[in-house]
């Protein structure tokens, strides 16, 4: 039996909530310009080619050519053309500055909210730092010390086997 599996790939992304409600963006739009954000997540640009984007979304060259133009005149994404040679135009798609901006300002909002309540999570775990037991475990999993004291097993004394049968008893008298 196979034991590996098949691990999805997914795109961690930060942006603007606003960009979901856009009326000024299609749905194909907006979740082209997510992509486009993954993609260009390393560097701020990528140079995804109409016919990738095409294949990628299941529409045809010209919806995605149309999509660029409505994020780029809507201040998303610029767009920059080198025609170095004949024949060969490349096309660099850049996150705007604007919404690059809009990006940063809410991840420094999330990174503080976090780290404030990191401060309050480690707060309270130095107060309850001595509450319960301190227990060691070894490799296996198995508990080798509680509170500092060994746990190694040792057998039971005849009284203690006395005693774990007489409740054993009591507890299964009312099964009988």
């Amino acid at each position: 039996m196979n034991m590996e599996r098949d691990i999805e790939p997914f795109i961690k992304l930060v942006f603007p909530t606003s960009l979901l409600g856009d009326k000024n963006l299609t749905p194909l739009e907006r979740l082209l310009l997510i992509y486009i954000l993954s993609l260009c997540k390393k560097k701020g640009y990528c140079w995804a080619k109409n016919r990738y984007l095409s294949e990628k979304f299941g529409v045809s060259k010209q919806t995605i050519s149309k999509s660029i133009s409505s994020l780029s005149k809507y201040d998303y994404i610029v767009v920059k053309h080198s025609n170095k040679e004949k024949n060969d135009d490349k096309r660099k798609i850049i996150i705007s500055e604007v919404f690059k901006k809009r990006i940063s300002d809410i991840q420094e909002n999330l990174n503080t909210s976090i780290q404030e309540n990191f401060k309050q999570y480690n707060k309270n775990n130095n107060i309850r730092k001595n509450i319960g037991p301190a227990i060691e475990y070894d490799d296996e999993g198995n508990i080798i010390s509680w509170n500092g004291k060994s746990t190694v097993s040792e057998p039971m004394s005849e009284e203690e086997i006395k005693e774990l049968e007489a409740l054993i008893n009591e507890i299964t008298k009312g099964d009988e």
